[in-house]
């Protein structure tokens, strides 16, 4: 069986990683499986095809030149996809795959139109809400993706026939004219989709994402604060804070507004945070100790040296630090919104706060310190269960199988 997983980067964002794994799980059950992006970010992976696109740097900004209109827009985050991407077609068409199977493709990787013009077996894996919505990637409380778009709170519009609904209608055209099977990561996101009636009729399978099982794992936790000269018994918890800089929907402004609470409690705790350049914190009540960016060893290296890690975020649909943290066996305290709910069991495996409530997360994570030594066990075998390579890779294969048989 041939598979092309198809994604904008080699290595940014949580469905690179996503796809990344995906494709290393189905080589190892024996499928013939390569990744296409349009941008390697320096990957050498033997799994990894490119377009090869002198255009491939210009393209993200060229792809958001109609957003730029909006100057008060809530969000930078939107995807219009309106940018035709031959390079990337002929790519598709030259390794002649069984199974296209499509992740997070904006920033001019494929427009709608090209995406219309895909033929053969398609699946597609939703990492947020784009593929039904207007253009915005996280909604949040707003429902008109269920009907229509328009008036967009994200671009902070006052008219129906925004950027949204334009980015509705070329939807609504498109797909209606191409069939693919949706899989989304949660539960929460698959309710989503169908409620769109931009997904009328679709078929919806979920499937959690991989998780490296084979780096991320339990290990010794003193020697990691060793290694990262941290105190031996000293309260530590991690924030995996990738993007959260310019992105308002990882929460970094609720984490920074928790953290008085956490010091409260816990005067001696200290924050590791991953995924920020150096300096961008400051003032802060506790000691941080900015990691900057982790790759999967280091990152398995902070994960068992933390109490706890502590994911902000307004909004996720199966976030890919919280499943990693479980494997760690390390217990999450996560706002319970997205997906979210599905992963963490309140009391056993982390601890649930009240939506954008500082308060409530400082106190789920302080719990977490005090207690979370006794939820290792139960982090460990909950990640095992789901989101092992070889068992989402099985999940993939029989769907891909079922979509052949059917052909």
């Amino acid at each position: 069986m041939r598979v092309l997983l198809v994604n904008t980067y080699a290595r940014s964002g949580g469905a690179s990683v996503a796809a990344q794994r995906l494709c290393a799980a189905l080589n190892g059950a024996g499928v013939e499986a390569r990744l296409l992006v349009q941008n390697p970010e320096g990957s050498a992976a033997p799994d990894l095809l490119t377009t090869a696109d002198r255009w491939a740097v210009r393209r993200p900004w060229l792809d958001a030149l109609p957003t730029f209109f909006y100057r008060n827009r809530r969000t930078p985050h939107w995807g219009n996809a309106w940018l035709n991407n031959r390079a990337t077609r002929q790519v598709i068409s030259h390794f002649a795959p069984e199974v296209i199977h499509l992740h997070w493709v904006n920033h001019g990787m494929l427009s709608v139109h090209d995406i219309a013009r895909l033929r053969g077996p398609l699946v597609w894996t939703l990492h947020d809400s784009w593929v039904f919505t207007g253009g915005c990637h996280s909604p949040q409380d707003c429902l008109r993706y269920q009907q229509q778009c328009g008036y967009c709170p994200e671009l902070r519009s006052q008219r129906e026939q925004d950027l949204s609904w334009r980015g509705w209608q070329r939807k609504q055209t498109a797909w209606r004219g191409v069939s693919f099977t949706v899989i989304t990561p949660s539960r929460w996101l698959a309710a989503a989709a169908a409620s769109s009636s931009l997904m009328a009729g679709r078929r919806i399978v979920v499937i959690p994402n991989a998780v490296d099982t084979a780096t991320l794992k339990p290990g010794d936790r003193a020697a990691a604060r060793h290694a990262l000269g941290l105190p031996a018994n000293a309260p530590v918890f991690l924030f995996g804070a990738h993007g959260a800089a310019s992105d308002w929907n990882k929460g970094l402004d609720l984490w920074q507004a928790a953290l008085p609470f956490v010091a409260r409690q816990h005067p001696e705790a200290i924050a590791l945070v991953a995924g920020l350049s150096g300096g961008t914190l400051s003032g802060l009540p506790l000691p941080v100790r900015e990691l900057g960016m982790l790759n999967p060893t280091q990152l398995a290296q902070a994960m068992l040296a933390a109490d706890a890690t502590v994911i902000p975020s307004r909004m996720e649909n199966l976030p890919n630090i919280a499943a990693e943290s479980l494997a760690c066996g390390t217990p999450v305290a996560a706002f319970a919104v997205g997906g979210i709910p599905e992963m963490i069991e309140n009391g056993s495996t982390g601890f649930l706060a009240h939506p954008h409530e500082p308060e409530s997360l400082a106190q789920a994570l302080g719990r977490l310190l005090a207690q979370g030594a006794g939820m290792r066990a139960a982090c460990i075998t909950a990640a095992q269960g789901r989101y092992a390579p070889d068992l989402v890779a099985r999940q993939h294969i029989e769907l891909y199988q079922s979509l052949l048989e059917s052909e």
